[in-house]
């Protein structure tokens, strides 16, 4: 009787690859200093935030002067070193301002792209680095803190504006556009 062969060589082969790289996605970070966080973004501006990616790492969308988060998740080392920092990309809407009824079909052309910026992350203590929060202000200055303390909390590192939520309600409800002049950079003459 002839036996039928089940996995050629080269299937073999491929099937225990596929298995190796399944065990390295799975392995336990801790052995690394490395653990998962949940992504958060603050946005401190009238463009909603379509999306992030924190070195590649995909997180929420954010509306004017609102956030987003709990956007699992970003790799982050247990314990903060000098010169830790992470690559930051997102995506706005300058147009979040319009009313649905006025967009245009072609609505997301005037999208806009932002990055990747070099940020450093915020010292964080032993034990007190919960989530990763990105905080997006105007003219493309981010900040990254890691903190157990709520965002409404007087010792949360980044405080909200006091008239956030009515800069907020111009955008979103009145449709009123707010236009931010950033400084133009300086060129060496």
């Amino acid at each position: 009787m002839i036996k039928p062969r089940v996995f050629s060589s080269t299937g073999r082969a491929a099937l225990t690859a596929v298995g190796l790289l399944m065990l390295m996605a799975c392995r336990d970070h801790k052995l690394d200093g490395m653990s998962g966080a949940d992504l958060n973004v603050y946005n401190h501006g009238p463009d909603a935030i379509v999306g992030v990616q924190v070195d590649g790492y995909g997180g929420p969308r954010a509306n004017s002067y609102g956030g987003g988060g709990g956007y699992c998740c970003v790799m982050v080392p247990d314990v903060w070193k000098p010169g830790l920092s992470a690559q930051v990309t997102w995506t706005s809407d300058p147009n979040s301002w319009m009313k649905l009824s006025d967009m245009p079909d072609n609505y997301a052309k005037y999208y806009q792209r932002h990055g990747p910026i070099t940020v450093p992350v915020e010292r964080w203590e032993k034990g007190q680095g919960c989530g990763f929060d990105v905080h997006i202000f105007p003219c493309d200055k981010v900040r990254i803190v890691r903190s157990c303390r709520a965002r409404d909390s007087s010792e949360y590192p980044v405080q909200p504006e006091p008239d956030g939520l009515k800069k907020a309600q111009n955008v979103l409800i009145n449709h009123i556009k707010e236009n931010i002049v950033c400084p133009i950079p300086q060129t060496a003459r």
